[in-house]
């Protein structure tokens, strides 16, 4: 039965790089549920996060705003309690809202008093506290990853399944890597049946098979995995063989051009930085040395990886199945999209942090809408994560709020536009006295720019798509950089007028 509004179903990763899906061009992977969402849709092959961290890229996919706009810059802060999210804006219009799994809009070590999503085990609080959170009526949350993943409304119901003893050993996973870098590889003991990718998969298909056709949903699909650590159930057969799996892509000196934190980040030493702050990096914290990474290790935690996409992807087949069996996938819009990417060891560097890096902003995303969106389509036009707001309001048919800094992607998916942006933006603040940066990029140049110091960053994507060369001091790119800096301060200048008009709205 068709509703009025079209159902909307975001599903969302965390750290998921685009060459994890073959249908992104990999050929050490295959991940033919996703290939065929792609298939039915359309797959965004520029698709750039707003920050290459969780919480702040998160709160820009559910709010349609920068990071400066939206103000939670860092893990271990919350998305402040009034930022109108699109669950928000499609509860007032009579949407049946619900959050399954990773919602990260609160940091998960925070004491409960500051935070929801805490790990807390003795707090009490689930799986009594069901909702509302953040404009969703109710939610069944997932806290944390892997080992450290069992929390939350997942953790609980995994208790009531197994003995105390077998839960606590569902805590601890062997290592398989030397090296105790990146998200290493790890060999888990816990079924598959009970792992959080299974349980958010089963819980989305039990919402979809009880929820009322009368009335449209909200539905956000949060994912743990492919975070680090890397833990892959034993019992898990479909695997990548180590063996064929790619190299981190680096070149020695690559580094020399660019700025300090870089090296730093590679050889462990990001404590001896001026720019530090209180925060510990996000995704590096003190920092491990990277050159001690063996051959071995990096086929093998890359590996493990890429399996845990692959268990994800096989959950993603039981999804859209399930959307089938109801009749629901002709008038659901369904988002595919991560947080962030991650490294891998490219670049010499691991996890995620303040490297603008392709492999770190530059994000899957695909998007099926059989009764308003032509399948089978590829594009290299610019999306950002800040667009998924005002086009689900587009395709819905409500007004885009003036304050919203994404802009409605409706008209080029449904194939009247080519595109609908020049350039996107992407921030990150590692600490507000230390490193804050903002990149701007365009169909072939990215630039980077850091406040209060003389370095920079400026990469010629078209000639140079690897980023090896850092052209920040190249006068012959003396034009792309003066241009690349007006976008920023333009960009900069728009935001700020958004703010003082809802200041005074």
């Amino acid at each position: 039965m068709k509703t009025q509004h079209p159902n909307i179903l975001i599903i969302t990763t965390d750290q998921q790089r685009t060459d994890t899906l073959s249908c992104y061009g990999s050929t050490f992977t295959d991940t033919p549920h996703l290939d065929q969402l792609a298939v039915e849709g359309v797959c965004l092959e520029r698709a750039y996060c707003t920050n290459p961290v969780c919480t702040p890229a998160r709160a820009s996919i559910f709010t349609g705003k920068y990071v400066s706009r939206h103000g939670a810059w860092n893990v271990g802060m919350n998305v402040p309690d009034d930022e109108p999210m699109i669950s928000h804006r499609l509860a007032d219009v009579g949407y049946r809202t619900h959050y399954i799994g990773k919602a990260h809009f609160q940091p998960f070590g925070a004491s409960p008093e500051q935070s929801i999503e805490t790990r807390n085990d003795n707090n009490n609080r689930y799986p009594e506290f069901c909702g509302p959170y953040y404009g969703f009526e109710t939610v069944e949350l997932a806290l944390g990853h892997a080992t450290y993943g069992i929390a939350g409304h997942y953790g609980e119901w995994v208790k009531t399944q197994v003995s105390n003893e077998t839960f606590q050993s569902y805590s601890k996973a062997r290592r398989l890597s030397k090296t105790g870098f990146g998200g290493g590889a790890h060999d888990w003991d816990i079924p598959l049946k009970y792992h959080n990718s299974v349980w958010t998969a089963d819980r989305t298909i039990d919402f979809l098979a009880k929820h009322d056709t009368k009335k449209p949903f909200l539905l956000s699909v949060g994912f743990q995995d492919p975070h680090h650590p890397h833990c892959v159930p034993t019992e898990f057969e479909d695997r990548v063989d180590p063996s064929e799996v790619p190299l981190p892509d680096y070149v020695e000196g690559e580094l020399d051009d660019k700025p300090p934190h870089f090296i730093a980040a590679r050889c462990g030493e990001l404590s001896t930085l001026e720019t530090r702050g209180k925060f510990a990096m996000a995704g590096q914290g003190g920092g491990s040395d990277f050159r001690k990474v063996s051959e071995e290790d990096a086929r093998l935690g890359r590996a493990y990886y890429y399996n845990m996409v692959k268990i994800i992807d096989q959950q993603m087949g039981r999804i859209m199945e399930c959307l089938d069996k109801y009749g629901l996938s002709e008038n659901t819009l369904v988002v595919f999209t991560t947080d962030h990417g991650e490294l891998l060891g490219d670049h010499g560097l691991w996890m995620k942090g303040p490297f603008h890096y392709e492999q770190l902003v530059r994000v899957p995303t695909i998007i099926r809408y059989p009764a308003g969106i032509p399948s089978g389509q590829r594009t290299n036009a610019l999306f950002s994560h800040a667009d998924i707001v005002p086009t689900i309001l587009g395709a819905v048919g409500l007004p885009i709020p003036s304050d919203t800094d994404g802009v409605d992607a409706m008209p080029m998916l449904s194939r009247e536009q080519d595109s609908v942006r020049d350039s996107l933006l992407i921030e990150c603040v590692d600490d507000p006295q230390g490193l804050r940066l903002k990149t701007i990029v365009t169909d072939n140049r990215k630039l980077t720019w850091y406040c209060g110091h003389p370095y920079g960053e400026l990469y010629d994507l078209e000639n140079d798509p690897a980023e090896r060369v850092n052209q920040w001091d190249n006068h012959a790119y003396a034009a792309d950089k003066a241009g690349l800096i007006s976008v920023i301060l333009e960009e900069m200048e728009t935001l700020e007028k958004r703010v003082e008009r809802s200041s005074y709205a």
